[in-house]
């Protein structure tokens, strides 16, 4: 997770994400935009409470909705930006499938899928997603990935994003974006475990958001005699 402050809105709702320059490259050339998102895009000015409410509306179960500062991220060769963000997606499915085997389990990835990741290939539907857009306090690292399918999640993202970003007249900067943000590096939807809220964030710090084979582990570990 990147130093730089972010702002978590308070949110009832609990759930958790290929976000990279060619992903986000490829959001911009060909947006999930429709007639009705230029009226949603007009109100924008509406600020925080429009944006958490369609945050609900569209509905992320186990994601945090973030306020992304607009930081520009430097880019001198992009080619070589390329090359380290291809390696390092490489090195995080990887190390997925050999640390995180459950959770992907969890997350529908069957075995044929983890024999693929342990080359550092992506299943079918599965994408690497980055947390926080490279121009909004993202890095290239493994803290700011996710492991999420393709659909419908990672499409409904993008769709909340190209809201903010795609104007009547085509692509804007917002100074601020609002992000849904998976917790986790497996994103694994679970309706079961939800926030019970709190003044600025989600009560979710004991159970939501782990797999059923790690509140197992965790239930076995804190046993008392252990």
């Amino acid at each position: 997770m990147t130093d730089q402050k972010t702002t978590e809105m308070s949110l009832s709702t609990t759930l958790n994400a290929e976000d990279v320059f060619g992903d986000w490259d490829q959001l911009l050339q060909t947006p999930l935009f429709d007639e009705g998102d230029q009226n949603d895009w007009e109100l924008e000015e509406q600020g925080q409470a429009y944006w958490k409410s369609l945050f609900n509306e569209m509905n992320f179960p186990g994601m945090d909705l973030m306020a992304l500062p607009y930081r520009p991220f430097p880019i001198s060769d992009r080619e070589a930006h390329q090359k380290t963000l291809n390696r390092t997606i490489r090195d995080f499915v990887r190390f997925l499938s050999y640390h995180h085997a459950n959770d992907l389990r969890s997350a529908g990835v069957t075995e044929e899928g983890l024999f693929y990741m342990k080359r550092g290939q992506q299943p079918e539907n599965f994408v690497v997603h980055l947390k926080f857009p490279l121009d909004y306090s993202g890095s290239i690292s493994f803290e700011n990935m996710v492991f999420i399918q393709a659909r419908p999640f990672h499409e409904l993202i993008h769709r909340y994003v190209n809201k903010q970003i795609i104007g009547p007249e085509g692509r804007i900067t917002p100074k601020q974006l609002y992000m849904p943000v998976p917790v986790g590096k497996v994103y694994v939807p679970m309706g079961l475990f939800t926030g019970s809220g709190g003044k600025n964030k989600q009560d979710r710090s004991v159970m939501s958001g782990f797999t059923q084979s790690a509140l197992k582990d965790l239930a076995l570990r804190t046993m008392p005699g252990r």
